[in-house]
């Protein structure tokens, strides 16, 4: 076996103008190797508000992870970091403490003050800890009256340094595994995923054809940004993850062929725009609590409904319109299919959807309205509800993250008297139950297995319609949630049919991407 070597990463540090260089080692973790390249412009992941790092030669950026290659001292990466404003109050209280130790106190009295101060600190922590968490977890119960208002407030956050930056270059090879339905997420900070998100609307030929203004686009991207709540699971990262798994599918398909700009525009906005301002708590919830989401839109999928309203509002302002240059009869059509995706990923709907969509398969048409509206449903669709086709390192820390909304739901639910689902009690779930589907209790493998054939079916088929001895119809696994109970398996089927779902989409894109 070859000996694990390490390699040599030089760079160019933005705010001191200090070259460093840095070495990673071969088996060297994704968090370790931020840590590394941080520790060369003296800061720290935590206290590094925004990082970016890129070639000197031709601008592209790099993602900070194991996979960093070396380069050449001539030809320097260039490290720009910016900090927060640093909490000083701990600091000050230590130096009153030092100027005390200087002074003539009696032992007794320097060793009260030092307990004293060590208290003080704590306190400070538990402070900041105790409003930095009521602040991710207090639900959201916004009236139609504060819609607007709360998106609005929101925008004065937007990051004048992201907005007035130069073009960002992404790397060929960044560009294309962007494409992949296997695209690791977790490897890319808010900051760059905005980046990325820029570069697809871009890809997709949208600022062009539609004459979107790069400062407008970049000012959209990090309003809808700020009005993802930071939840566990429905976050801007969710966001991102279901837009870029809509942006491979219409390529890996072939479907980009057959789809016109304002198609494009329509997934892209609609997937983006999908679960704004999500409150960590589902509709389910908003109807049982009667809250004021559920009041206005008379219980009728009340949280896509106000997804939709948030987009919107922040459509409405002009500094984020990106719609701005569009004709108002294309954009009366356009805004009427994206509410229509964002009100198909309310599961209460799936059956529904999904039987039309495999109707209308059956003679599909690109030419027909309804037809084409269905399709782009089920592309929103698919990359909603498609983590658990991406490979198992980026689809399991998903699974933590959804099992943390389901339990916080739950323990709420239990603690206001109000009806509970099994597969969200902390009390009846396990992570392995909640990753095993029907008939694999006794073995894992058979759900991964399963998924791993759509995936390999969906990332072999190139977009040229071929194969038609594994056409991915022929794919019957049914993706379930398993729940375990302390008295044995029992296996709830909650409406997501995740890989049936994805090959009925996958056979159609196929059968149809090359008319």
């Amino acid at each position: 076996m070859a000996a694990l070597t390490t390699r040599k990463v030089y760079l160019r540090v933005v705010n001191s103008h200090k070259d460093e260089a840095v070495e990673l080692p071969a088996n060297i973790s994704d968090e370790d190797a931020r840590s590394l390249l941080l520790s060369a412009a003296d800061t720290t992941p935590e206290a590094a508000t925004h990082v970016r790092l890129s070639r000197s030669s031709d601008n592209s950026v790099l993602a900070i992870n194991r996979y960093l290659p070396a380069n050449d001292p001539t030809d320097r990466y260039c490290l720009d970091v910016k900090q927060g404003v640093k909490d000083n109050r701990a600091d000050s209280l230590s130096s009153q403490f030092a100027d005390l130790l200087a002074s003539n106190l009696a032992l007794k009295d320097v060793t009260d003050m030092k307990n004293s101060l060590s208290a003080i600190c704590r306190k400070l922590y538990d402070v900041d800890k105790t409003i930095a968490v009521a602040a991710a977890t207090t639900p959201a119960t916004l009236t139609s009256k504060t819609t607007a208002r709360i998106a609005v407030q929101r925008l004065s956050k937007l990051d004048p340094h992201y907005t007035a930056a130069p073009k960002y270059l992404l790397s060929d090879e960044t560009r294309a595994y962007l494409k992949q339905p296997s695209f690791d997420n977790w490897v890319w900070d808010e900051n760059e995923i905005a980046v990325l998100l820029e570069h697809i609307f871009e890809d997709l030929g949208l600022i062009h054809d539609f004459a979107i203004e790069r400062t407008v686009l970049r000012r959209f991207l990090i309003a809808i940004k700020d009005n993802y709540n930071h939840n566990p699971f429905h976050n801007f990262r969710h966001c991102f993850c279901v837009t870029q798994m809509m942006y491979a599918i219409v390529h890996t398909t072939g479907a980009i062929r057959q789809l016109k700009p304002i198609d494009r525009l329509v997934l892209t906005v609609a997937c983006i725009g999908h679960d704004l301002d999500h409150p960590g708590y589902n509709n389910a919830y908003q109807i049982n609590a009667k809250t004021e989401l559920a009041i206005v839109y008379n219980d009728q999928s009340p949280l896509e409904n106000h997804h939709c309203a948030m987009l919107f509002t922040i459509l409405r302002n002009p500094e984020t319109d990106i719609f701005k240059n569009i004709p108002d009869a294309t954009y009366r059509d356009a805004r009427k299919t994206i509410i229509k995706c964002i009100l198909a990923t309310d599961m209460a709907k799936h059956g529904e959807i999904l039987a039309q969509f495999k109707k209308a398969s059956d003679a599909f048409s690109y030419d027909d309205v309804e037809h084409k509206t269905l399709l782009l449903q089920m592309i929103v669709k698919c990359s909603d509800i498609s983590n658990e086709v991406r490979p198992a390192d980026v689809a399991e820390p998903w699974v933590d993250c959804l099992l943390q909304e389901f339990f916080s739901q739950s323990d709420r639910e239990k603690a206001e008297g109000l009806p509970t689902a099994p597969f969200m009690d902390r009390e009846k779930v396990t992570k392995s139950g909640a990753q095993v589907g029907k008939g694999s209790a006794r073995d894992g493998r058979t759900n991964r297995d399963a998924h791993q054939r759509e995936f390999d079916l969906l990332q072999g088929s190139g977009g040229q319609g071929g194969g038609c001895e594994s056409r991915p119809d022929k794919v019957s696994y049914l993706s379930t949630i398993g729940v375990v109970y302390e008295c044995g398996f029992n296996f709830i089927d909650i409406f997501i049919d995740t890989t049936s779902l994805l090959a009925c989409l996958a056979s159609c894109l196929l059968h149809f991407g090359t008319e």
